[in-house]
């Protein structure tokens, strides 16, 4: 804080005047700026998400051949359980029998397809479990299978 004196005949009864000095304030806000200005941009996460092309949607894909080609397709229905392939599983039988499935399998791929009313958390917590099954590749269906 600064202060301005006057001197001048017959003043010595009055009082200084005082004057604020912001240039301290400033110069501070400044350098909080310049912080997060650069920072911010160090704080993003970025999630890259890899979608299928569609081929024509009139189109419906060939079914699979023979029980080593079905696809694996993990679902969870709008209650929460849990289905491979029309199967009804635990989390804990998922983690268990995935591994066993998967070596049946020539595609080492788990589709995975929840309902659109289903809590974040919830899929999450299948995801993980799948994930600790042995699943290394999980491929999220972008649209609904038949269930």
């Amino acid at each position: 804080m600064g202060m301005h004196v006057s001197a001048g005949k017959g003043n010595s009864k009055k009082q200084p005047t005082p004057n604020v000095n912001v240039t301290p304030l400033v110069d501070v806000a400044l350098v909080v700026l310049i912080i997060f200005m650069v920072v911010t941009p160090l704080m993003t996460k970025t999630f890259w998400l890899n979608l299928p092309k569609s081929e024509k949607p009139d189109d419906p894909p060939p079914p699979p051949n023979d029980e080593a080609n079905k696809p694996l397709v993990v679902t969870i229905d709008r209650a929460g359980a849990i289905r491979v392939n029309q199967t009804e599983l635990s989390k804990q039988e998922l983690k268990d029998r995935l591994p066993r499935m998967l070596a049946a399998k020539q595609q080492k791929v788990v589709y995975f397809d929840a309902h659109d009313e289903l809590g974040y958390g919830r899929a999450v917590e299948v995801l993980d479990a799948a994930r600790a099954g042995g699943a290394r590749s999980i491929a999220i269906l972008t649209e609904t299978v038949v269930r």
